[in-house]
């Protein structure tokens, strides 16, 4: 349907979006900015390899999270 994902409004006013794949069918609804990020790491995650995929986990594992934000108040 599409060449590319797409970003489609889901009301008049703009506020709540629909990110499609190429064949229509929604991945996820959100925000504008929220489309957009999830966009963001699919196109990120088809372009990297998958070593290099690992390398980021293993990495990431190992750094302490100081900026962690929960998000439900608990």
């Amino acid at each position: 349907m599409y060449p590319n994902p797409i970003i489609l409004p889901l009301d008049r006013e703009g506020t709540i979006y629909a990110l499609q794949d190429e064949l229509g069918k929604t991945i996820g609804t959100g925000t504008r900015e929220v489309c957009e990020l999830l966009l963001h790491v699919i196109n990120r995650q088809a372009v990297e390899r998958p070593e290099d995929v690992l390398a980021r986990i293993e990495r990431e594992r190992s750094m302490p999270h100081q900026n962690v934000r929960s998000a439900i108040a608990i």
